[in-house]
């Protein structure tokens, strides 16, 4: 096993962190392209309490009838309206 060693000019050390800090101050993290977010979301347990229906039952809605929702780093959100619409468009089918 051999360690390889590296000697840098302090202007070579000055450069290359010149370098980085102007990345750095130029860098910005891209825009997410977020779709529009209600201001009534409610949680899966509240979506649950709202429609008077088991938990199981809106992760089935969701997972397979095309129950609307939100993620947010892995947590599900519903709009109050939205689940409105979708109860009343279940029941007129």
């Amino acid at each position: 096993m051999s360690t390889l060693l590296y000697s840098h000019s302090k202007g070579d050390l000055e450069k290359a962190v010149e370098i980085i800090l102007s990345k750095a101050t130029n860098f910005s993290l891209p825009q997410k392209q977020s779709q529009e977010q209600p201001d009534d979301l409610i949680s899966q347990i509240e979506a649950s309490r709202y429609l008077h229906v088991s938990i199981p039952t809106i992760i089935d809605w969701r997972k397979n009838k095309n129950l609307p929702y939100y993620n947010f780093s892995g947590r599900f959100y519903y709009s109050k309206k939205e689940l409105l619409e979708y109860g009343r468009n279940r029941n007129h089918r």
